[in-house]
């Protein structure tokens, strides 16, 4: 009787060491397996890059990488899956110019503003993102400064402001080029701060992107503020840029583009981002002052059919948005 009670014990031993053996062989096999069966999934993914954030408080390429997300999504029917991939972070303008130019980054696509100079080193996908609207510029200013440019009618009036913009930005050398004092520094962050503080007095950015800015940086620095009376205008088409012998996948890009835009998508995501700061800049109420981009001359003008109307801009103006 003992005995037959022992080999039932064993026996269940057995076959309790046994479904344990079996469950830590399962589990082994599928670690072992799934890694191989995930990359053979990726592997027909093309890899993509887009431009990373300098931080938690830039929120400049969000547009952009929205904007390539749609391109490459209204194209994989066409030329396959891809795996989007943020870029490393905190590299400045020409660090950029030097990886994507390099290679560095696999299909490393970024929004720059068109220069002659620029379309000889990279690129440049001739479609214009930001659909023209970033060429209209108002100035970030500090508080005690809501007057400094209420009298103001021409560029001959700002030519002894303080300016800061940022290292290597087409903007810096724009300006400068219309003789107006141009003080730049490398840090997107520190922009705000010598505004804020007063070491300098005007912080030009684009209609569509200064009020989340302003926002954001509202909250690190209470005393900026932002000008009501000017703004500024010059063309400035920001197109995709990418590696010179990317053509494959450039004109992927572009024909995701181009698809975007004629179903209508583009101007939806572009409305969606910028409406509310280009409601916020009210530039139909105020003095604009035109100064000349002599950093395009062989840029035709092909791109244009694309940019905003003023009739579209009179419509965000008065619209209600929530």
């Amino acid at each position: 009787m003992h005995q037959c009670i022992h080999q039932k014990v064993q026996l269940k031993k057995a076959t309790v060491h046994n479904n344990i053996f079996k469950y830590n062989l399962i589990l082994l096999i599928t670690l072992c397996v799934t890694p191989f069966i995930s990359n053979a999934a990726n592997a027909d993914k093309e890899i993509f890059t887009y431009m990373a954030p300098n931080g938690i408080n830039d929120t400049r390429y969000l547009y952009e990488k929205q904007l390539l997300t749609l391109a490459l999504d209204l194209t994989k029917a066409k030329y396959g899956d891809y795996k989007l991939l943020p870029s490393q972070p905190n590299i400045s303008v020409k660090q950029t110019e030097l990886l994507a130019k390099n290679g560095h980054f696999k299909n490393f696509f970024f929004k720059f503003s068109y220069s002659d100079a620029l379309a000889n080193k990279l690129l440049a996908i001739p479609f214009p993102i930001d659909r023209g609207i970033a060429g209209y510029r108002v100035s970030l200013i500090a508080q005690s400064n809501q007057a400094l440019l209420k009298n103001v009618k021409n560029i001959r009036q700002l030519k002894n402001k303080t300016i800061v913009q940022g290292v290597g930005w087409l903007d810096s050398n724009i300006l400068s080029a219309n003789g107006l004092s141009v003080f730049t520094i490398a840090k997107y962050n520190k922009m705000f701060e010598m505004i804020a503080n007063e070491r300098a007095e005007l912080f030009f950015r684009g209609i569509n992107e200064w009020l989340n800015e302003y926002k954001i940086m509202q909250t690190h620095q209470p005393n900026i503020s932002y000008d009501k009376h000017i703004a500024l205008h010059y063309a400035l088409p920001r197109f995709f840029f990418t590696s010179q012998n990317n053509t494959k996948n450039a004109k992927r890009v572009q024909q995701g583009l181009l698809k975007a835009y004629q179903t209508g998508q583009l101007q939806t995501l572009w409305r969606s981002h910028y409406a509310k700061s280009i409601q916020a800049s009210q530039l139909s109420t105020r003095h604009l002052i035109k100064l000349k981009n002599p950093y395009i001359k062989n840029l035709g003008t092909q791109h244009q059919q694309y940019n905003f109307t003023m009739q579209e801009l009179k419509k965000i103006e008065n619209s209600n948005l929530k």
